[in-house]
């Protein structure tokens, strides 16, 4: 059996959002792949350092307010994200 690899989307008040929905359907479609998709929905930034504990985390989509507050936190930036100030998706590598 593969690692399970876990996904999911970081914000705040975000239980509206159709990310969760939306991408474990897609996920059960494909059998042959192991992922989930969870929404962390945070009170407050420096609650990322518990998001980032999360066993086989791959990625994460970021929503408002957290789009530009999650720089700090990573490594590296794209150019585009450099450019615009503001982040849409991480990739863990």
């Amino acid at each position: 059996m593969t690692i399970e690899k876990k996904y999911g989307l970081v914000g705040k008040n975000i239980q509206y959002s159709f990310s969760k929905k939306y991408f474990s359907e897609r996920f059960d479609d494909q059998e042959e792949w192991n992922y989930s998709y969870e929404n962390f929905d945070i009170e407050s930034i420096f609650e990322f350092k518990k998001v980032l504990l999360t066993e086989n985390l791959a990625g994460l989509n970021v929503t408002i307010p957290y789009k530009q507050e999650v720089i700090p936190f990573l490594d590296k930036l794209s150019k585009k994200a450099r450019q615009i100030g503001a982040v849409n998706t991480i990739k863990f590598t």
